[in-house]
């Protein structure tokens, strides 16, 4: 989510392999540790708050710098609440996934950290984070008062690895002042992705000013895009949705990325760029930066996550209304709508007398006083909590369209990086066209057809799928969509 933003998610996916290589040095996979480890965490659950003991806890996360901001003033007001208590927060590199890991094994780690939500599972499947439902349980929580997709990715099976703190909903951006100068009307929620394309290739501009649809235009000169690749990044789930596909069976035991509707989904995708040029291609060398903060993108898919970032760039004129949302567009069978969010957790090797208070702060930045300051800054655009979602969504003045957001939560669902254990693994696969295998790249390129290569794709997939599967037996849970 936001907080990885200041890495790009190419960067991300090969530091993530570093990391993973470094998950069996943590532990096997839970197996007959997943009741050891409820049970252990029952009873520290059980244990009362001693607030004459001084407690010190070590938090470790990465981000922005409106993560940093939150993550301090969240533990100056945990401190003042209980002045027992010292946090000492650590803000960590771009190393973040590797350092914890190796910190975890070694009986070095921290007390507290922020996980993203493309990790979390994978983590702890191998026995790298405390088991938290005791403690969820003990105190009285419901899981029916959270916004489904921002807690159900922090739960496998019985056990609760970690508690939300940045819900975020993906949607589409879009600058005004692009489309006004090519006297083009604004997108609106009836936009299909047929209309995604006819658009935006009036909004591909090359060196001479031609538009994509114009004969002589050059896309190895483009100045302007309509779009970006994040539509593919972020998107892959709300598309081959939108198209009546789906990445996997609802049972999480077969891959499905060669069905028919996959298919066509993302051969519609890869057309965006090489066919259609309203995305840039792999293969297009370019020494221009592409971004929707840079002003050369007119429309671009993102999560709500980005507000904070985009207030921030002049030649957005954000405080203006000059850039507007949508949800994801409509496909052939509707619209889907995907949301996200990274967690908080307490990882395996804190010390027992650490623990409850670890829980405490975690439990604190999730609830609904944590959620308001991480609203105030930036991290949490949609809190927690339905309720209180529609209450601060409705004090900001931009975006204009702002409404959307509470309209179309309801039906969001999770992106398949928080759906399967091989989170980070997944991920690197299914991130188009920058993703680790290179059938994707030939598709993305224009070199083969969806048709030639998903078949081969779907089973990298599956190999996956097989070994959660193998992951969630050995664990005593049951995997689905």
């Amino acid at each position: 989510m936001v907080h990885d933003k200041v890495l790009s998610r190419k960067g991300l996916l090969k530091a993530g392999a570093v990391a993973g290589a470094s998950l069996a040095a943590v532990a096997s996979p839970l197996g007959a540790q997943g009741l050891a480890m409820a049970r252990y965490s029952e009873r520290l659950a059980r244990q009362p708050l001693d607030s004459t003991q001084k407690i010190s806890l070590k938090f470790y996360s990465r981000g922005s710098e409106a993560y940093h901001t939150f993550f301090r003033a969240a533990s100056a007001a945990f401190m003042h609440m209980h002045p027992n208590v010292t946090i000492t927060y650590e803000p960590q590199g771009r190393d973040y996934r590797t350092k914890l890991l190796v910190e975890i094994a070694g009986g070095a780690g921290p007390d507290i950290a922020a996980v993203p939500d493309d990790i979390c599972r994978s983590y702890a499947a191998h026995g790298a984070l405390m088991d938290l439902a005791p403690f969820f349980k003990a105190d009285g929580l419901s899981r029916d008062s959270y916004w489904p997709a921002a807690l159900n990715p922090q739960w496998l099976g019985p056990h609760l690895f970690a508690m939300p703190y940045d819900y975020g909903m993906h949607i589409m951006y879009y600058n005004k002042a692009l489309f006004d100068k090519q006297h083009i009307s604004y997108p609106t929620e009836q936009w299909t992705w047929d209309d995604y394309v006819r658009v935006g290739r009036h909004l591909t501009i090359d060196s001479n000013g031609k538009r994509a649809s114009d004969p002589g235009f050059q896309p190895d000169h483009v100045v302007q895009y309509a779009g970006d690749n994040n539509m593919q990044i972020e998107g892959t789930n709300s598309i081959v949705r939108s198209f009546g596909g789906e990445w996997a069976s609802s049972d999480l035991s077969k891959a499905t990325l060669d069905t028919p509707a996959a298919i066509k989904a993302f051969q519609w995708m890869a057309d965006v760029g090489a066919k259609y040029y309203i995305n840039p291609a792999p293969d297009v060398a370019t020494s221009l930066n592409f971004a929707l903060e840079q002003g050369n993108v007119a429309m671009h898919f993102d999560g709500t996550w980005s507000f904070s970032t985009y207030a921030a760039y002049p030649i957005l004129k954000w405080d203006q209304g000059n850039v507007d949302i949508l949800p994801f567009l409509k496909g052939p069978k509707g619209r889907a709508v995907v949301a996200e969010a990274s967690g908080v957790a307490v990882p395996k090797g804190t010390k027992p007398q650490n623990a409850k208070w670890a829980w405490e702060f975690v439990k604190y930045m999730s609830s609904v006083p944590g959620q308001r300051l991480a609203f105030k800054y930036g991290v949490a655009s949609i809190t927690n909590f339905p309720s209180l979602t529609k209450e601060l969504i409705g004090t900001i003045k931009q975006p204009r369209n702002k409404d959307i957001i509470t309209r179309y939560l309801p039906q969001a669902r999770l992106p398949y990086w928080c759906e399967a254990i091989s989170d980070q693994e997944l991920e690197g696969l299914l991130f188009p066209p920058f993703g680790a295998a290179t059938e994707l790249l030939d598709l993305f390129n224009g070199k083969k057809t969806a048709a030639q290569v998903m078949s081969t794709f779907n089973k990298r997939v599956q190999a996956l799928l097989d070994n959660d599967q193998k992951l969630a037996k050995q664990m005593g849970v049951t995997l689905s969509l």
